[in-house]
C-alpha cells in the first residue's frame, strides 16, 4: 500500500532500552571485557597468553602450542594451527560456539573446545597493523 507523497513521516525514536543500551551497553561489556583479561597478566610487551576461546572478534595473536590431546592435536595441526601462526577472530556466534577465525588466508570456524586446546599469545591492539590502513 503506497503512502501518499504528502503525508509527513515522523522520526521514529529508538525504545527505552536501546538509549540504556547505548548510554550504559558499551561501558559495561568493556568493563566485564577489563575483567576477563585481568586473569591474563601481559609480560613485558603487552601480550597475553590465553586460549583461543576467550579472544575477541578483531582481536589477533600467534599460536603459541596445542593441548596434549593426540587426536584433537593431529587435527588442529592439519588444520594449520601451527607455532608461529598469526590467527586473528572474525566472529563469534552470540553462545560463543562457534567462532571464526583467518588463518593462512581462509577462514575457518571451529568449535569452543576445539578453540580450548588452542593456546595463543594475544596481540595488544596497538599492535595490529590493519588499524593503519
Amino acid at each position: 500500500m503506497d503512502t501518499p507523497s504528502n503525508a509527513k513521516e515522523t522520526p521514529k525514536r529508538p525504545s527505552l532500552f536501546c538509549r540504556w543500551y547505548q548510554k550504559n551497553g558499551a561501558a559495561q561489556k568493556a568493563l566485564r571485557r577489563t575483567a576477563a583479561l585481568a586473569e591474563f597478566a601481559p609480560d613485558v610487551t603487552g601480550h597475553r597468553e590465553m586460549p583461543l576461546c576467550r579472544m575477541e572478534p578483531g582481536e589477533f595473536g600467534h599460536v603459541l602450542g596445542l593441548s596434549p590431546d593426540t587426536a584433537l592435536r593431529a587435527h588442529l595441526l592439519e588444520l594449520g594451527f601451527t607455532p608461529g601462526v598469526e590467527v586473528r577472530i572474525l566472529r563469534v556466534a552470540p553462545l560463543g560456539d562457534p567462532m571464526t577465525v583467518l588463518l593462512r588466508g581462509y577462514q575457518l570456524s571451529l568449535r569452543r573446545g576445539e578453540a580450548e586446546a588452542v593456546r595463543m599469545r594475544r596481540c595488544p591492539p596497538e599492535l595490529d597493523p590493519e588499524m593503519d590502513e
